[in-house]
């Protein structure tokens, strides 16, 4: 099986998104996890929903078209990019829901 090169410049692309907005996240001081319980828990944190938005950013600029040899340029910069956008902007955008008190 041939592996292109494209591909395994794509996966290091994602890859350097992830670590990059991980690092940024831990730089910021969010929390790496989730309050427990993980289910009911609304925490922005480091790997959820950073990572998972780092990587989905970094698909839509490659489903543009931008990829190559500079995509890991650009997964480092969408990695700092969502780890900021995480931090400061998410909350604004997607408030957290009302919490009803059960009696």
């Amino acid at each position: 099986m041939i592996i292109h090169v494209n591909v395994v410049y794509t996966m290091m692309s994602y890859i350097l998104a992830i670590l990059s907005a991980v690092i940024v996240g831990l730089v910021l001081r969010m929390p790496l996890l989730p309050e427990r319980p993980m289910r009911q828990s609304w925490t922005i944190s480091v790997i959820f929903p950073t990572a998972v938005l780092a990587l989905g950013f970094t698909a839509m600029i490659f489903g543009l078209g931008y990829e190559g040899t500079n995509g890991m340029i650009i997964g480092v910069i969408v990695g700092v990019l969502t780890a900021l956008f995480s931090k400061f902007l998410l909350e604004k955008i997607l408030p957290r829901p009302k919490v009803e008190e059960s009696n």
